[in-house]
C-alpha cells in the first residue's frame, strides 16, 4: 500500500460527508473507508489483513461505495488462483459530488413544492374540527363547516411559502460551500 502525501482527512473534517459515508456503509464499514482514505489505493486483501476483518465483508462495503459512486477500482487476475482483485480508490471529488447531488435534487424538489404552494387554490380551514376545505367545496358549504356548522378560516400559505422559501436559501449555500470546497481540493 502506497501512503499519500498528508491531507485532510475530510471524512474526519466534515460532518456532511462523514454522515454521507456513514449513511451507505453504516457505522460497521466506515473504518474500512476511513483506512481507504489514509492509503493511496489498496486491495481488498490488504485492507482485510491491515484492518483484520475478512475479505468478504471489506468487498460488501467496497461494493455499496462503489454502487454510490463514491469509490473507483482497478481490476486485474490474480496469475495463480485465477481470481479477480479489486484494488478500490477513495476520491474525494466523488464523495462531494454526491453530496452536492443529494442536496441538488433536495433543491429541486423544494422550488418544486413553491410552485405548488403558489399556485395552490385558496383552502378554508375549520380551526374546531381541523378540517381543510379549497375553496370551490367551501363556497358550495356557504363556508360553513359540514361538522360542527362553524365559519371556515381562510388558510393562508403565505408563511409556509417563507419557509419553504428560507430553506431553499440556506441549502443553495450549502451547495455553494461544498462547490467551493470541492475546488479546493
Amino acid at each position: 500500500m502506497k501512503k499519500k502525501s498528508p491531507k485532510i482527512n475530510i471524512l474526519e473534517q466534515d460532518e456532511e460527508i462523514h454522515k454521507l459515508v456513514k449513511t451507505v456503509v453504516g457505522d460497521e464499514g466506515f473504518h474500512i473507508i476511513n483506512h481507504l482514505f489514509a492509503v493511496e489505493k489498496a486491495d481488498e486483501f490488504e485492507i482485510a489483513d491491515s484492518l483484520e476483518e475478512d475479505v468478504n465483508f471489506v468487498r460488501s462495503v467496497m461494493y455499496k461505495m462503489y454502487t454510490n459512486n463514491l469509490v473507483s477500482y482497478t481490476r486485474r487476475r490474480d496469475p495463480e488462483r485465477g481470481w479477480y482483485i479489486y484494488t478500490w480508490e477513495l476520491i474525494p471529488q466523488k464523495l462531494y459530488h454526491a453530496l452536492i447531488n443529494s442536496k441538488q435534487k433536495k433543491l429541486d424538489k423544494l422550488f418544486k413544492q413553491v410552485e405548488e404552494e403558489k399556485n395552490k387554490e385558496q383552502v378554508f380551514h375549520c380551526p374546531t374540527c381541523m378540517i381543510n376545505l379549497e375553496f370551490p367545496k367551501a363556497l358550495e358549504l356557504s363556508f360553513s363547516c359540514f361538522a360542527c356548522g362553524g365559519m371556515l378560516q381562510p388558510l393562508n400559505n403565505v408563511d409556509l411559502i417563507k419557509n419553504l422559501d428560507h430553506e431553499i436559501k440556506g441549502l443553495s449555500e450549502k451547495i455553494c460551500i461544498l462547490k467551493t470546497k470541492l475546488n479546493e481540493l
